[in-house]
């Protein structure tokens, strides 16, 4: 009676950052999906990991390259819009924390995402420069620290003016991704 009764605590209290039951150690470069197949990215679960994120447990490592341990993965993977040319020495990063503008879409100001930033990135971050890729929509964000050189992409998203015309909204931000220098 005593056993049952641990054993139903203990397995009572599953983490919702998994769905899928299996245990997830490493959230840094977890992308959590809702659904694999279609590349559905569950955004409430990357809001509770900005909520509770420990900067100090985050290590800032490049994802791995598994693609002959697990190739369902690299066929499902998202890929964000990344377009800056001759841009090679970036690798991302804290893709458990990254929102996908392609496939499922934030919606936050410019101001919530630079507070987001700051609770990830080192606190000796320093921004040296930024660049906009008109091609894409895309603010690239360079910061340099103690860890390392890293960049951060705002995909901006899209409103209408009065002629119902697209047009950029430099505060309305759709997705969010991290890489770092690779030396």
């Amino acid at each position: 009676m005593c056993l049952a009764s641990i054993l139903s605590v203990g397995c009572g209290s599953i983490s919702e950052e998994n769905k899928s039951n299996e245990r997830v150690e490493n959230i840094e470069n977890h992308i959590p999906y809702i659904d694999k197949d279609n590349d559905e990215i569950d955004n409430s679960i990357i809001n509770k990991r900005y909520e509770n994120v420990k900067k100090e447990d985050l290590t800032y490592d490049t994802e791995k390259d598994d693609s002959k341990d697990n190739e369902k993965e690299v066929i499902t993977q998202v890929y964000f819009a990344d377009s800056i040319k001759n841009d090679i020495n970036y690798k991302k990063i804290l893709q458990g924390f990254s929102y996908a503008s392609e496939s499922n879409p934030c919606d936050l100001t410019y101001n919530k995402v630079i507070e987001l930033v700051k609770k990830l990135l080192p606190d000796d971050i320093k921004q040296v420069d930024s660049t906009m890729d008109e091609e894409v929509n895309k603010e690239y964000i360079y910061y340099e620290s103690s860890k390392g050189n890293f960049r951060v992409g705002l995909s901006y998203g899209y409103e209408f003016n009065d002629e119902n015309i697209d047009v950029v909204n430099k505060n309305k931000i759709i997705g969010i991704d991290y890489s770092k220098e690779i030396k």
